[in-house]
Order: C-alpha cells, then structure tokens, then sequence
C-alpha cells in the first residue's frame, strides 16, 4: 500500500523505520515486538511485484482511505497501556 500511495523509495524508507521501530520496541519493551521483527527477517523474501504502472498518480480518497487503514492497523496492534 505504501509503493502504490508514495512510490518506491519513500516505501522504502517506511519500511526500514518500520523495522528499526520494531525492533527498538522488541529491545527495550514488549517481547512480542521483538518476534515479530525476527518473523519478519525470516520470511519476507524479498521487493513487491512490480506493478503495471507505478507513474500514475493515487486519487487522494485513495490515500485518506489507505492511511486510515494505517491507523487501525497500528490502533489494533500496540497495545495502549
């Protein structure tokens, strides 16, 4: 979702504040953090499929819509203590 709203090199780098994120969080918090990094390492294999056209741009309900489903993803996921 983030190649199609943002392009490829900011993809990117949201993946690896993602996964320096997780695992600072893993580190110095919550153990499950820290397995779903080494989960993550193990079994991703490697770049999105290329798709068909990466130049057109998203419709910005398109993005609205994609970055609420960010946030209930993240909402749903770390735990609010």
């Amino acid at each position: 979702m983030a190649l199609a709203m943002f392009g490829r090199n900011t993809k990117t780098v949201i993946g690896y504040l993602t996964m320096a994120t997780l695992l600072f969080t893993g580190a110095f918090g919550s153990d499950l953090f820290l397995f779903y990094f080494a989960f993550i390492i193990l079994f991703q294999k490697g770049n999105e499929i290329p798709a068909r056209n990466e130049f057109d741009e998203v419709a910005i309900s398109r993005v609205v819509v994609g970055s609420l489903g960010f946030l209930l993803a993240f909402l749903t996921l770390v735990p609010v203590q």
